[in-house]
């Protein structure tokens, strides 16, 4: 979707919760309720979020031969993800985070491949606990059954994820998509990049012990998510079931990765605030508890982006980028 249609559809989503579901000043006033102990709490558990996250990237690159320090994978990470928040959809989060971890010696085909396997990761643990958030309601509001349906379509989107995953890894992957490209193109540089991606991406599934550690810690990552949403609604004193909660978060974000959206904007919030509905959270309240944990998000992100640019420089790092070819294609990174 272009960019100029999903900051419209942002726009209008907003517009329509301000309008239609939930009153601003009831926002702001819950809002204004927050507890600076508990928000300062709901700060550490985002950062141990970001830790998660960065740690179990380092893992998949330390299958590739890269020894990256803890520090300079949050700076990364989090500089990626404010730099995120500005620049067009077309340059995302992870295309700058393949920019940036260049500094530190990283190839490019290497870092795509470990973001690769970090989103189809990713997507079957989102997917995994979207299954559990759809038990949860179903044994909560066990005369609805929408959500028998949702939870057959979810089990058997679940299971075609893994099947596709586990497929990407073999030749056969490889060779379905070499097939649709013209024989003219066969000794493109292009085709041979996309066999070299190929070969590292094959490579992180060969380290089973790594990649189930990896996977263990995406599921953990995932509930440390929850966790931060329910301090936050504590640091506003927001009561709430942790039931529902646990139900909203996983759906929510799961929802909110269709590319309708900037950063799921509106879309997160919409479903969110409609399951929480469910467990007598008043919208304005929901509402105010997504908006803080995005607020809260970004002062974690910020001190980090900070670092990285006082050493490297404010511009984006937007700069076209070819990896790069050497001999061993297992070289070893370095730290700086």
């Amino acid at each position: 979707m272009k960019t100029w249609l999903r900051i419209g559809v942002t726009l209008v989503l907003c517009a329509l919760l301000l309008i239609y579901v939930a009153d601003i000043h009831l926002v702001f006033k819950t809002l204004s309720h927050c507890d600076p102990l508990w928000a300062g709490v709901a700060v550490l558990a985002f950062l141990l979020d970001r830790v998660l996250m960065s740690y179990k990237w380092g893992l998949l690159l330390k299958i590739r031969g890269y020894s990256i320090s803890l520090a300079q994978k949050l700076m990364v990470y989090c500089s990626a993800m404010m730099w995120g928040l500005a620049l067009p959809s077309t340059v995302g989060a992870d295309g700058i985070r393949v920019m940036l971890v260049r500094r530190f010696g990283v190839r490019v085909d290497d870092t795509l491949a470990t973001i690769l396997v970090e989103r189809g990761i990713g997507f079957i643990v989102a997917l995994l606990t979207a299954v559990g958030s759809l038990i949860v309601l179903r044994a909560m509001l066990p005369l609805e059954p929408v959500y028998d349906y949702a939870l057959v379509f979810g089990v058997a989107g679940l299971l075609g994820a893994i099947v596709i995953l586990v497929f990407s890894f073999t030749d056969r992957a490889l060779n379905s998509v070499l097939r649709l490209i013209p024989k003219r193109f066969a000794d493109s540089t292009a085709v041979r990049l996309l066999g070299r991606l190929h070969e590292a991406y094959v490579s992180l599934a060969s380290d089973r012990r790594r990649i189930a550690a990896f996977s263990v810690l995406t599921l953990a990552e995932h509930i440390m998510v929850i966790i931060c949403y329910g301090l936050v609604a504590r640091a506003l004193e927001v009561p709430f079931n942790p039931m529902f909660m646990f139900a909203a978060v996983p759906l929510a974000i799961l929802v909110s990765r269709l590319p309708i959206s900037l950063d799921g904007i509106g879309v997160y919030e919409g479903i969110f605030i409609a399951i929480m509905a469910l467990g007598g959270v008043r919208p304005a309240d929901a509402l105010a508890v997504s908006l803080a944990a995005r607020a809260l998000q970004i002062v974690v992100w910020l001190p980090w982006w900070l670092m990285l640019a006082a050493r490297t420089g404010m511009r984006p790092p937007i700069e076209p980028v070819t990896p790069s070819v050497p001999g061993n294609s297992s070289s070893v990174g370095t730290s700086s």
